[in-house]
């Protein structure tokens, strides 16, 4: 099974900074492949996250959890 870790989606738009939380359940070189118990709206037309459905992120888009008080 792959190597599951914690993290927040960092999001900066017309309403502000947000974080929110995911679960990381895999990557490639330059992206995350996250899961999330919420609905989570992504950059994008019409783009959403559904509970249990999984996405693309870059990197740079997520904080991980252990690295939170870095």
């Amino acid at each position: 099974m792959p190597d599951v870790r914690s993290g927040f989606l960092c999001m900066n738009d017309w309403a502000g900074y947000r974080e929110k939380p995911v679960t990381i359940v895999g990557e490639t070189r330059t992206r995350y492949r996250i899961s999330t118990d919420t609905t989570i709206v992504l950059p994008g037309r019409r783009r959403y996250l559904e509970p249990g459905g999984t996405a693309l992120v870059p990197k740079t888009a997520v904080k991980l959890k252990d690295q939170e008080n870095k």
